[in-house]
């Protein structure tokens, strides 16, 4: 979908970040999606991967795999102040407020991304407004703050292993079922998850959400070095991004859910104001889904027959037929993401409004023309060539 090659869309996304190399910094101390408490900084992101190719170059040796990782845990009793856990380390989770009574829920960012940004906390407010979790947020931005994505791909099944770890730790020590665990990955995120599953197997994860998994050097890896659909009791897959960053594979989950046809989200670029707006399409999939975990039912969807009808714009009301961007509205099949997660299984497609809140909320599909995507609008007005 669309001209541009890979390293043309890798030297752009650098050249956009230099070009806008302003942002604000948010407060490392509190961390909740309101002005002043996440992290939207691009001068920040480019200066971490800056720091992180004068390492490699320098032949600077890296810390141990343990010490690389960060585990931010929020729960009702400490909402925007994390603690931090650490995989073996009995005295931090003791003295912390981690209720094994409690559901557990592990956000996991992808490329070039913080624990601290804006979407991240987005859906851990999501969470705790729903009542009693407890929200980890992985932190693996010491490596992902890389400009060479191929380099970032061969560290996610080590990142995996050591998440592995961590989960194993806290259901040895406080008898937390393997069941009450979702991974909710997002991009590169969604194959750290089901890297992960795979780990623990015999043992099954409840489930995992994978919010625009990554495509990029994804798309020719097999099931076992990748996210797929046995890695949990329950995999969902939610795509917002086809054209640049995301995967089109029905293959990685119970049920497949394209939202806008995968293509240009209607509130981007970037009405969250808090993503830069080249990625806002890729990015969307977290806002919609934390705003599924708010209200289970906001995003009604409609199954469709195949992959390919929704590649061609033709899955309709009448399941079946072939009229291309038919302006239709039908009842629903399923709903989109939720709290907690029910299983489906097919390929659905369904529709945003253009600001939040996103979702219908009214049991409906609204079947909408495709849009062209965040990436290429961004492209038609950067100023070189």
């Amino acid at each position: 979908m669309g001209s541009l090659t890979g390293m043309h869309i890798l030297s752009w996304w650098l050249w956009l970040l230099l070009l806008g190399a302003a942002g604000m910094l948010a407060s490392a101390q509190y961390l909740a999606y309101e002005p002043g408490k996440c992290e939207v900084s691009i001068s920040n992101v480019i200066q971490d991967m800056i720091n992180t190719e004068a390492r490699i170059i320098l032949g600077r040796p890296r810390p141990s795999q343990t010490k690389l990782l960060r585990y931010d845990l929020y729960t009702p009793l400490n909402p925007e102040e994390r603690q931090l856990l650490r995989p073996g380390d009995l005295n931090a989770l003791k003295n912390s407020h981690f209720n094994p009574k409690w559901p557990v829920r592990v956000s996991i960012h992808g490329w070039a991304g913080k624990s601290t940004s804006c979407s991240n906390a987005a859906i851990k407010d999501a969470y705790l407004s729903r009542g009693n979790y407890n929200v980890i947020i992985l932190d693996w931005s010491r490596q992902s703050l890389d400009i060479s994505y191929p380099r970032v791909s061969k560290q996610l099944p080590s990142i995996a292993a050591s998440v592995a770890k961590m989960l194993r730790f806290l259901h040895e020590n406080t008898g937390v079922p393997y069941e009450q665990i979702y991974l909710v990955g997002h991009s590169a995120g969604s194959h750290i998850s089901g890297l992960t599953g795979k780990i623990l197997k015999p043992n099954r994860l409840g489930a995992i959400i994978a919010l625009d998994p990554a495509g990029l050097t994804q798309l020719s890896l097999g099931p076992e070095e990748r996210l797929d659909v046995n890695d949990a009791l329950y995999v969902e897959s939610i795509h917002t991004d086809l054209t640049l960053l995301g995967n089109p594979s029905t293959k990685l989950s119970h049920a497949s859910f394209f939202v806008n046809w995968g293509l240009g989200q209607p509130h981007c670029p970037n009405a969250t104001a808090t993503e830069f707006d080249f990625v806002c399409d890729h990015f969307a999939a977290m806002f919609y889904f934390a705003e599924s975990v708010r209200e289970p039912k906001s995003f009604a969807a409609l199954r469709c027959n195949s992959s390919q009808s929704v590649i061609s714009a033709t899955c309709n009301c009448n399941s079946g037929g072939s009229r291309k961007y038919a302006a239709q509205i039908c009842t629903g099949n399923e709903f989109m993401g939720g709290e907690p997660a029910v299983p489906k299984r097919g390929i659905f497609y369904l529709s945003t409004r253009q600001q939040s809140p996103y979702g219908y909320n009214d049991g409906l599909v609204h079947i909408r023309r495709p849009r062209p995507s965040t990436i290429r609008d961004t492209a038609d007005r950067r100023p070189f060539g």
